[in-house]
């Protein structure tokens, strides 16, 4: 039996890389807890109220990012794949397993964002493909949480500046997070658990202590630097977990 509260500090850790990047406390802390020996839908319940708490924030202030019709359309496309793909893994318990595309698509990403050249020749793609890119986007995330790794790669290659990065990736994690604990709520409430709800205020204190105030400091350049460190360090994260 584990101890109850032996999933917080991973939580608090992975807090302060979403203060920066928008994601992260189900990027690192799902395999994390899997590793650990948590089943999924308990991995949902302990981490999903800080990952809200935090993208809630980070939606509401600072600067706005306008959202257009396109992106609006995108959002619900991806939502609606979310639910469905979520209650189907939740009312079959089938394990579904993407290590190896999700981690190939991170380095690749990673990889790609080191060549100007490159970076511009996946942006124009995604540009051209955007509603199926968010729906390849919403079945990965509703299967495996783990859609950050192909949402790092269209925050970013849709928007340049650091803040509107941050807040496109906010936005859709605030989705993620609703619609999954909704559908836990719903499906499995079992899943949900005191812990969880408990973690998510210091998940925010930790935000606003330490998160928040280096994601301020970090210049554009270093913005930038880190954040394809971050993209190549979670697909190596990905790629090995099974090893470990």
């Amino acid at each position: 039996m584990f101890n109850e509260y032996l999933f917080l500090p991973a939580v608090l850790v992975f807090a302060v890389i979403q203060s920066i990047f928008g994601m992260g406390i189900l990027v690192f802390g799902t395999p994390t807890l899997l590793l650990m020996g948590y089943d999924f839908s308990t991995v949902l319940g302990l981490l999903l109220p800080s990952s809200i708490l935090i993208s809630f924030t980070q939606v509401f202030t600072g600067h706005t990012l306008r959202m257009g019709r396109k992106e609006t359309l995108n959002m619900f496309m991806c939502a609606v794949l979310v639910i469905l793909c979520l209650s189907g893994l939740l009312l079959s318990g089938f394990k579904i397993n993407l290590d190896l595309l999700i981690g190939l698509i991170m380095v690749f990403s990673a990889v790609v964002r080191l060549s100007e050249r490159f970076r511009r020749f996946i942006s124009k793609a995604l540009a051209m493909n955007q509603h199926l890119f968010v729906v390849l986007m919403g079945v990965v995330h509703g299967l495996t949480n783990m859609g950050g790794a192909l949402l790092a790669l269209y925050a970013s290659s849709i928007r340049s500046e650091k803040t509107a990065i941050r807040k496109t990736v906010s936005r859709y994690y605030l989705m993620f997070g609703v619609i999954q604990l909704g559908t836990l709520f719903f499906l499995k409430p079992q899943s949900l658990s005191m812990s969880g709800f408990i973690a998510a205020p210091l998940a925010l204190l930790v935000y606003w202590a330490i998160g928040n105030l280096l994601f301020r400091r970090a210049s554009a350049p270093v913005y930038e630097i880190l954040l394809t460190a971050f993209i190549a360090v979670y697909g190596i994260v990905v790629l090995t977990k099974g090893y470990i």
